[in-house]
């Protein structure tokens, strides 16, 4: 399965990727076919490398999980800091390697007209929501009071502002960081209204220079 820790774990970096319009195409298009010939659960990086005629090092950099941007935050018991070092990995993500959302706009783009990339970019998406919801309970779970937002919607939100940030990078041809910041900002701030929801005073101070951290 594409994305999966197994696959991943498997295959070895070939070292810096050439950001190439036309290869990142090749790779989208090579995904395409596989993805409608042999389906999700039988589709794998080595079998869309193959297709592709590429190295499956490449693929892997393309086609890393969200495995790492766990394993940025496992150790981490402390709510508020698991909220920021998140984040702080998504923003070093989007700005060391903005060939991976290239891609990966390049296959949402192309599933809204392939009906057999479209079901793999929704599950990639459901994927994410489940990887990201999971995150969001349990650092609610960890605040004084709980959020008045589902956790499941709470969750789509974030991806949605994470994906849109990268994009916005992209297009303008700049640096992502503050804006990255700027939702850090607004994620903390659930933090002061579980406090304050508690009737708790918010850690400011804390929370400030978390911010200044960065």
């Amino acid at each position: 399965m594409i994305g999966s820790p197994e696959n991943a774990a498997s295959l070895q970096s070939d070292g810096p990727v050439v950001d190439d319009p036309g290869r990142r195409g090749q790779i989208v298009r090579a995904a395409a076919d596989v993805l409608a010939r042999q389906g999700y659960g039988e589709t794998s990086l080595k079998d869309v490398a193959r297709e592709a005629g590429g190295a499956p090092g490449l693929l892997h950099y393309y086609f890393e999980s969200i495995q790492d941007w766990k394993l940025a935050v496992a150790d981490i018991e402390d709510p508020i800091e698991r909220i920021v070092a998140a984040l702080d990995h998504a923003a070093e993500r989007c700005s060391q390697q903005p060939e991976f959302f290239r891609l990966l706009f390049d296959l949402y783009n192309l599933g809204l007209s392939s009906p057999a990339l479209r079901v793999r970019c929704a599950q990639m998406w459901a994927s994410f929501i489940d990887e990201i919801e999971a995150e969001v309970r349990r650092v609610l779970g960890r605040l004084p009071a709980y959020s008045v937002v589902p956790p499941r919607d709470l969750a789509g939100a974030i991806a949605g502002a994470i994906d849109g940030i990268a994009l916005s990078g992209l297009v303008l041809q700049q640096s992502p960081r503050e804006l990255y910041q700027a939702l850090k900002v607004l994620l903390l701030s659930l933090v002061v209204t579980a406090y304050v929801t508690a009737g708790q005073e918010p850690p400011i101070a804390r929370l400030t220079s978390l911010l200044a951290r960065a």
